[in-house]
């Protein structure tokens, strides 16, 4: 009973798509899965902490939390099981965590220490495949910014800013910046920028408050940076 629930479980992660029953039934057979459950308020895990395991979200929903190095900013993100938890921090040279991921409603998560990992990516090709597609896919929307075109009024510059400081391109942001620390990171004047976010918010694509800037749907402002 227990290993039907997982496999029911792992048919919904992007990273086990495109497995045959089979397959899946034998990784839940030969894998060392571990299991937490985080309640509303508990940090799952902390900016800057070693990762070295892969963690995926099977329900729930989560709050992910950055900061500028000097602490200037930070920008908060929601999302929402299924999802895997910055796979790219798994390997590679910085394997730690740039977020801090909080659970905002109960959380049920897979662990997956990096030994497990590397097992699965050698007996698995479509695991390896959904791995090296995930990591690929985060590389390329960092790298793709750097060549679009300069963005042409205030408007877009910020929308810009927003888009190039959020993990995930999609659903509610909050920035907590104040306008004289954001008009520096875009080399505007103070009064610019707040005329423009004043006229964004009168539109409804976002909420000021002192302090902070809210994004109810970060979708609504892609199209107005140039691609």
């Amino acid at each position: 009973m227990e290993n039907f629930r997982l496999y029911n479980k792992l048919i919904t992660l992007p990273l086990f798509v495109g497995m045959s029953k089979d397959e899946l039934k034998e990784i839940v057979t030969q894998t060392k899965f571990d299991f937490l459950k985080a309640e509303s308020g508990h940090i799952i895990v902390r900016e800057d902490e070693k990762s070295g395991q892969l963690l995926l979200l099977v329900s729930g929903e989560i709050e992910l939390s950055s900061h500028a190095d000097d602490k200037g900013y930070a920008v908060y993100e929601y999302l929402k099981a299924p999802c895997t938890l910055q796979p790219e921090r798994t390997f590679g040279l910085t394997q730690r965590y740039s977020s801090t991921v909080t659970a905002m409603t109960t959380c049920n998560l897979i662990c997956i220490n990096k030994s497990e990992t590397l097992r699965l990516t050698d007996v698995s090709l479509i695991f390896r495949l959904n791995l090296l597609n995930t990591i690929s896919t985060a590389l390329q929307k960092q790298k793709r910014p750097i060549w679009a075109s300069v963005p042409q009024n205030p408007e877009q510059r910020i929308v810009r800013f927003f888009l190039s400081h959020c993990i995930h391109p999609a659903g509610r942001k909050i920035f907590k910046i104040k306008m004289e620390r954001l008009a520096e990171e875009l080399n505007d004047s103070r009064l610019h920028i707040s005329e423009t976010l004043n006229a964004m918010a009168t539109r409804g694509l976002i909420i000021l408050s002192r302090g902070k800037i809210e994004i109810p749907s970060i979708e609504r402002l892609t199209g107005i940076v140039i691609s």
